[in-house]
């Protein structure tokens, strides 16, 4: 126990060491970047200083797995400097068992990061995202799903229309039993459209068997024009993808609402699996962290007789990068339905881990 609290507290120790270095250089790189963006939107202090804190902590969990995998090695480096790893070792500890308590303690904080501060970055990326809407001040198409179906509205400086359908195809480009309100945009309602079915095409959505009513004035029970038409053409600027990425991102919400909305998405008839992947990939995190210490483990268990501790930190450092661009390209690929979302999610940290486990093991044994 004495040897578990001792190598816990250094464990931490370094976390906190490379932590506050690494969100150093994010936030010097992020400030210039923010800074450039909003060059000449004439932003006051305050607004600008919000936009700069809000963009942070999306980049601090992004790299959370890098300063795990840093932590890692510094910590076992350290120990094989002033050989109390070969102590250890010599006393028959194994290494897996001196692992045990950094791995856990990974584990630990990757599932606080998606319990505590996931909710927190969905938040702040919602505020950015505010703030960066009210300076561009442009139309854009919303989407939300409700129990009630599905909403959409479409915009443009002469009107707005809100349309609400019970049930959609997996692109959004067909809607069933579907209702559009036409808007002036001072908000005065001019027109209602009742369909059984409207289709997306090219620069306008095709309704089917659709009654609509013109509202001549405010009095909008008396003073209407009805009609009745088999097929009536509504002009949009919409297309596919820009009803898909009307959606709310996944990054966008907390890990605690995405199941609720994935079970909505699935009621309307639209694909989960952007969203499905991305809660997968969350609560991965704490095997991912578990793994990124193993990692860094392989690579600073040696003693440091070997020389070349530098090599092997670098080495340390790029198979932690070539091993996120391999989770991101397996990741592309479920969503992109080509492998299955749980194997996307899940398969990279596994095979990290069981790649680690092997080498550790290989050494160990010589």
């Amino acid at each position: 126990m004495t040897l578990t609290l001792y190598i816990v507290r250094r464990f931490l120790a370094n976390l906190i060491k490379v932590q506050i270095g690494i969100f150093t250089l994010i936030l010097l790189l992020n400030s210039t970047e923010q800074l450039r963006i909003i060059q000449g939107k004439g932003l006051d202090l305050n607004t600008t200083l919000t936009l700069l804190v809000t963009t942070i902590p999306q980049a601090l969990m992004v790299t959370f797995p890098l300063v795990i995998l840093l932590t890692s090695l510094f910590t076992f480096i350290t120990l094989s400097r002033t050989s109390e790893l070969v102590i250890v070792r010599a006393s028959g500890v194994s290494a897996l068992k001196i692992l045990m308590a950094p791995v856990i303690t990974a584990a630990i904080l990757g599932a606080f990061s998606v319990a505590i501060f996931n909710p927190i970055v969905a938040a702040t990326i919602r505020k950015t995202d505010e703030i960066r809407a009210s300076y561009s001040r442009k139309a854009n198409s919303q989407l939300s799903i409700s129990s009630d179906g599905l909403w959409l509205r479409q915009a443009d400086e002469v009107s707005q229309f809100v349309i609400q359908a019970n049930a959609s195809n997996s692109d959004g480009t067909i809607l069933y039993n579907v209702r559009f309100h036409e808007f002036t945009p001072s908000g005065v309602l001019t027109r209602r459209i009742q369909a059984d079915r409207a289709q997306l095409l090219p620069g306008e959505w095709k309704l089917s068997r659709a009654t609509q009513w013109r509202f001549l004035d405010k009095n909008l029970t008396e003073s209407s024009d009805i009609g009745k038409f088999d097929d009536l053409r509504v002009p949009t600027e919409l297309t596919s993808e820009k009803i898909i990425e009307s959606f709310v991102a996944p990054e966008k919400m907390s890990v605690w609402r995405i199941p609720a909305f994935i079970e909505q998405l699935k009621q309307s008839g639209f694909s989960t699996v952007r969203h499905e992947l991305f809660f997968q990939s969350q609560i991965s995190i704490p095997l991912m962290l578990a793994a990124m210490v193993m990692l860094g483990a392989v690579f600073a268990m040696r003693p440091s007789r070997f020389g070349q501790t530098g090599v092997m930190a670098l080495l340390a450092v790029l198979s932690g990068f070539i091993l996120f661009a391999l989770k991101n390209v397996a990741e592309s690929l479920g969503e992109a339905q080509e492998v299955p979302v749980l194997m996307a999610a899940w398969a990279p940290p596994t095979a990290i881990l069981l790649m680690a486990l092997s080498l550790i093991l290989h050494f160990e044994d010589g």
